[in-house]
């Protein structure tokens, strides 16, 4: 389970340093120390952008953290509504329809509650954002667009997201990260 952690880090690291052409080897010190303490209930988001402007870089690394929240919020989304349909043998277009109704209500919301636990400029330039979405902030979120999809998708009256939250959550979360304190 920890290893999913591991890797959805890593995979964002990837895809920042790619979609930025970022020239770092790993996380600078202020992004490691922000990542050794990081509670069980958290799903972490970490951006990095190496713009001219330093204001285009914070925009443009906080916005990638915060669309890795949302990619993290999307597994956890479709994930539920798979082992729900699984166990309920509810009809495989409803609950399609009604992943896709949670999963853009989810995407409309701006993470408001997320917070920003460390945002620098590291020596070569680049801009680096880590924030936190605590597990109640999303669960908060999470029974706003489960009851919007229940509106568009009667089918699925009975699918309760707590129910399903905590196993998924727990695989999902960044429980733990590789910070090299060399």
């Amino acid at each position: 389970m920890k290893k999913l952690g591991k890797t959805t880090a890593l995979i964002c690291l990837a895809l920042s340093c790619t979609m930025s052409a970022c020239k770092s080897t790993g996380y600078p010190r202020f992004v490691q120390d922000s990542l050794k303490n990081v509670p069980d209930d958290v799903l972490v988001g970490i951006g990095v952008a190496n713009l001219a402007a330093i204001n285009l870089a914070m925009t443009t690394s906080t916005s990638r953290a915060l669309a890795e929240i949302s990619r993290q919020m999307n597994t956890i989304v479709q994930e539920m509504v798979r082992t729900y349909q699984v166990s309920n043998n509810a009809d495989s277009s409803a609950a399609m329809s009604f992943q896709e109704t949670i999963i853009v209500t989810l995407s409309q919301s701006n993470l408001v509650d997320s917070r920003i636990v460390a945002r620098d400029q590291a020596p070569d330039g680049s801009v680096w954002t880590v924030i936190w979405l605590d597990k109640a902030n999303l669960t908060t979120a999470l029974y706003q667009a489960q009851e919007t999809a229940k509106q568009a998708v009667p089918g699925m009256d009975s699918f309760d997201a707590q129910d399903w939250l905590d196993p998924v959550f727990a695989r999902t979360a960044a429980q733990e990260y590789q910070v090299n304190d060399g």
